[in-house]
């Protein structure tokens, strides 16, 4: 286990430096914050002197290496607009990502596994149906869609929750049930399938002879065995969650990282975006390896140091 988190660390390490190069260069390439900050009767004698000010003249690999160098003692520089610590406005907004995408996770996994538990016990059935329909429909609608129309719907026409804003638990409602329906439709399969599978094993009809109560058959023996595709998925779905989270924040207002990290690609503001892409891929790097880690409680045949080491 330990050889396996080792390995796994210095993998992030190499996903971070690739992210953070790719980042680095795209935002390079498509705009020019100097432009943004002069006014637009600026000489090209100011655009000069401002890039110059601002590191921007140096060649690109010397600003990245800067960039690294100044990133390995935590320090992202400051956001070209308010000169404020980018990391410090980046954690500023992490608790509200971090929240919403926690709420949308409890959300989804609250609606995926009852659901995909009741489809699997009762294939074939009209339940059974509508859920698989139910699940095709939510994977194929656009988050962006759906939060508009639960913003409509509950906070115009009903005025029972608001519409953008954090602040109390009613702000949290519409934009975890719209992640959280973003999480459910594949979640609610695999659990589905797991189950179906598992269900047709022989120590499950050997324990429904013995009269284990149906219960303690289907959520202590079936559940558990069927949970390790979906704990195993969940770390891959915790990244489009946090993908999902920029479209859901936009729509919602919500004070986050994404919605951060959106204003800051708009304006060119490199500092802000470099920092958010790179905290936020050290976040789904850590939730794989958790996910690991947890697959190994769930199923003790799975031993990660050997298998990797």
């Amino acid at each position: 286990m330990q050889v396996y988190v080792v390995h796994r660390l210095f993998q992030a390490l190499f996903v971070c430096l690739g992210i953070s190069l790719i980042t680095f260069l795209l935002l390079h390439v498509v705009g020019n914050p100097v432009l943004l900050l002069l006014p637009q009767d600026a000489s090209d004698a100011d655009v000069a002197l401002l890039k110059e000010k601002l590191g921007l003249a140096r060649p690109l690999w010397a600003q990245y290496l800067s960039f690294l160098s100044d990133a390995a003692r935590g320090d992202f520089g400051q956001s070209l607009f308010t000169q404020e610590s980018a990391l410090g406005l980046i954690l500023e907004r992490m608790p509200a990502t971090l929240e919403l995408t926690l709420a949308g996770m409890i959300v989804g996994l609250g609606i995926a596994i009852p659901l995909g538990v009741i489809s699997a016990i009762r294939r074939g059935s009209l339940t059974d149906r509508l859920c698989t329909v139910g699940a095709v429909a939510g994977q194929a609608m656009p988050i962006f869609w759906l939060g508009i129309m639960l913003i409509i719907l509950f906070a115009v026409k009903f005025r029972v929750l608001p519409a953008s804003g954090r602040g109390t638990l009613w702000h949290l409602i519409l934009p975890a049930i719209t992640l959280g329906a973003y999480l459910a439709p594949l979640t609610m399969r695999l659990t589905r399938s797991g189950m179906l599978d598992v269900l047709t094993q022989d120590y499950i009809r050997t324990a429904r002879a013995k009269g284990v109560a149906e219960r303690v058959l289907l959520f202590k023996h079936a559940l558990r065995n069927a949970a390790i595709p979906i704990v195993t998925i969940l770390g891959v779905q915790f990244g489009r969650l946090l993908g999902g989270a920029v479209v859901t924040e936009t729509v919602f207002a919500w004070p986050g990282v994404a919605s951060l990290a959106v204003k800051a690609i708009r304006t060119y503001d490199y500092p802000v975006v470099q920092g958010a892409v790179v905290l936020l891929a050290l976040l789904i790097v850590v939730a794989n390896l958790l996910t690991d880690i947890a697959i190994t409680y769930l199923d003790p045949r799975i031993r990660l140091g050997k298998a990797h080491g």
